[in-house]
């Protein structure tokens, strides 16, 4: 696999599933004993379609901004912002205020072409920032 085998895969997840909520191009990407992090009790294809489908559910009229993708012949890391409205916060601080986190870096292990594995990663200071409010 190629670098550009990783960022064509982050940029269809990103710009395709997310933006665009064309669920159908996960079967394409992730292999069938992908693990999403984000979804335990789910494997391959049918974790990441939860995943997806869950994030976009809970925001309706999201907007993706890719920031940048980084990928090697075995990694690609997209680092993303999203816009938009969610039905249901993240979290709440102890004030009662919404937590949003916006910032989120996507990062997948590729091998064969698909994805292995994903992992979620939110921007900290941002977390924090609104947890403090």
């Amino acid at each position: 696999m190629s670098a550009d085998t990783g960022k064509r895969i982050m940029s269809i997840y990103l710009n395709e599933v997310l933006g665009q909520r064309k669920f159908d191009r996960i079967q394409e990407i992730a292999a069938p004993s992908m693990v999403d992090h984000t979804q335990p009790d789910k494997i391959g294809p049918e974790a990441l379609d939860a995943h997806a489908r869950g994030f976009c559910a809970n925001t309706p009229d999201v907007e993706i901004e890719v920031l940048n993708i980084f990928a090697d012949d075995k990694m690609a890391v997209g680092i993303w912002k999203w816009h938009g409205e969610p039905s249901q916060p993240s979290a709440v601080s102890a004030k009662g205020s919404p937590v949003v986190p916006r910032v989120i870096c996507s990062i997948f292990e590729i091998e064969d072409g698909r994805i292995q594995d994903y992992r979620a990663f939110v921007d900290a200071v941002d977390v924090f920032t609104q947890m403090a409010q």
